[in-house]
């Protein structure tokens, strides 16, 4: 019951907005008031996006991991935010546009219906605002946006409408309109910058890559830290896979040594967290398997130095698995005769 309780908070303001949206666009049409139709176009927009963002709210909540989605339906929220945050890019860059437009040919609009639309949206977009206000999800977030953008708008518009009353200044309206679309431009460009770090599996903001390797790092039987990965499922969960290099250990020291690790992350709102534990002597093997006759010929502690030079030559990208054994081979060979 919580969690269908969230995405109903999306519902009642998808439901409202789109009340009003019908309500706003018979008004323009009986009015005749060509601004107001152009508005209740941009909160049809407004009304598509919180009806996507409710069917996808709805849709991360309910829906199991499956064969076709492993990780579960979480993303699909934050693909409707992505969605929602073009959509109100394109409706800021179109109110942008006509008011440019209504600068340059000033009209002077129907006061009085503005005044008592002003009025009706102002309590119909708080009412959905207030509702979505406790959302903590990036769509969450974005959908109030839609909704404060409305809010603050005609808030603009109630007083701009009463300044016409008494002042023939029609230019005041699309001046105003310019002023509010910048704000919200400037504050969804932050939020789709964010949904798209999390598309590209960016490490989330907050979580410090080397650190946590070199806490793993510290703990009494880690060799090595390979292909370590950190990225957001979700603006809020994080998934975690590492390979770890140990020494030889019995299975219940294992056991132990992975629980040490699991607890690094403790810290971190995982979604999912992967340690795949390998013996480091072999994966060294494994890695030079195909250079045994080279190594054959080397006094043992001369190859067992040369593979570990190696191997940190070759993961750290600095050059061919060649090049990396030749290089270990020659770096160990001048170690053992300084001592």
């Amino acid at each position: 019951m919580a969690e269908q309780k969230k995405s109903d908070s999306i519902k009642v303001a998808f439901l409202l907005n789109l009340a009003f949206t019908i309500l706003e666009l018979v008004g323009g049409l009986i009015s005749g008031s060509i601004a107001i139709i152009a508005d209740s176009l941009h909160d049809f927009a407004d009304s598509l996006a919180l009806g996507l963002g409710w069917y996808f709210e709805r849709k991360s909540e309910n829906e199991k991991s499956n064969e076709r989605y492993t990780y579960g339906y979480k993303r699909f929220s934050m693909l409707s935010a992505l969605i929602n945050a073009l959509v109100l890019m394109l409706g800021a860059i179109f109110i942008f546009y006509v008011s440019i437009q209504r600068i340059l040919n000033p009209q002077m609009p129907d006061v009085p219906w503005m005044i008592g639309t002003a009025i009706l949206a102002i309590i119909l977009n708080g009412i959905g605002a207030w509702k979505l206000k406790s959302g903590k999800s990036l769509n969450k977030k974005v959908l109030l946006v839609h909704l404060l953008e409305d809010t603050v708008g005609w808030i603009a518009v109630l007083i701009v409408s009463i300044l016409l009353l008494f002042f023939n200044i029609p230019v005041l309206d699309p001046i105003l309109a310019i002023v509010v679309n910048l704000a919200v431009l400037i504050y969804i460009s932050v939020k789709l910058v964010d949904i798209i770090k999390i598309f590209l599996q960016r490490v989330p903001e907050g979580v410090n890559v080397p650190l946590l390797e070199q806490k793993i790092l510290s703990i009494d039987g880690v060799e090595r830290v390979n292909h370590f990965h950190v990225w957001g499922l979700t603006e809020q969960k994080k998934v975690v896979t590492v390979h770890v290099k140990i020494k030889e250990l019995g299975i219940s020291e294992q056991s132990i040594l992975k629980n040490k690790i699991y607890k690094v992350f403790d810290d971190l709102d995982t979604e999912h967290v992967t340690i795949d534990l390998q013996e480091y002597s072999a994966y060294l093997e494994l890695l030079f398997e195909d250079h045994q006759q080279r190594l054959g010929v080397l006094d043992e502690q001369v190859r067992r130095m040369a593979v570990r030079h190696a191997e940190r030559l070759y993961i750290e990208g600095k050059c061919t698995k060649d090049e990396a054994l030749e290089r270990g081979i020659t770096q160990a060979e001048m170690e053992l005769r300084n001592l």
